[in-house]
């Protein structure tokens, strides 16, 4: 199975740098390929200038992951949650990435063609507020992907794994080490 592992975290050097590692090793030892975007890394704009009204100027980024996204036949987001949503940056290169005609094209107000119909997800979040509160902040959590960017483009959410408490008390580096075990579970397709 081709895999490709989108970090949305800003900070290389981050805990998502060590759940990234994690899953690719333990995708890897299963004999999956899987193709890594650490957006922290990469230079490109992350503002939808002017919607979906006019394209913007090419962007090798945005187009290598518009290659990377339609070859791979599992995603996954990984990402902390800040003020409850997707980091800023991950939320950027979706609207640059997923754009209309690539990924979904909407033929009236209940019909939609899902271009990316075949392809499954997995979720992975790190999160200072507990899961429990996030009904509170609405649109949060996953809500942004699996109500929005799944439906409407056809990816099948297959697992969502929460590390809350992150920097709290809870945080200890034991319930760390036993996240990265879950990961590396979740990564054995």
């Amino acid at each position: 199975m081709k895999i490709l592992y989108i970090n949305g975290h800003p900070y290389t050097k981050s805990f998502h740098a060590a759940i990234r590692d994690e899953y690719v090793a333990a995708a890897k030892a299963n004999g999956h390929t899987v193709e890594i975007l650490n957006l922290g890394e990469r230079t490109f704009d992350p503002v939808l200038r002017f919607g979906y009204s006019e394209r913007m100027a090419q962007d090798d980024v945005i187009d290598e992951s518009q290659r990377l996204v339609k070859e791979a036949d599992h995603l996954v987001f990984a990402y902390p949650l800040w003020w409850g949503t997707p980091t800023s940056l991950l939320m950027g290169w979706i609207a640059r990435v997923f754009t209309p005609g690539f990924s979904y094209h909407i033929i009236s107000l209940t019909r939609t063609e899902r271009f990316l119909a075949g392809k499954t997800a997995d979720i992975i979040i790190t999160s200072r507020a507990p899961r429990f509160a996030w009904p509170f902040v609405g649109n949060g959590g996953a809500a942004p992907l699996t109500k929005n960017l799944f439906y409407l483009t056809g990816i099948k959410k297959r697992k969502i794994i929460v590390l809350d408490f992150m920097s709290l008390k809870q945080d200890t580096l034991a319930r760390r080490e036993k996240f990265l075990k879950k990961v590396s579970r979740i990564a054995q397709l």
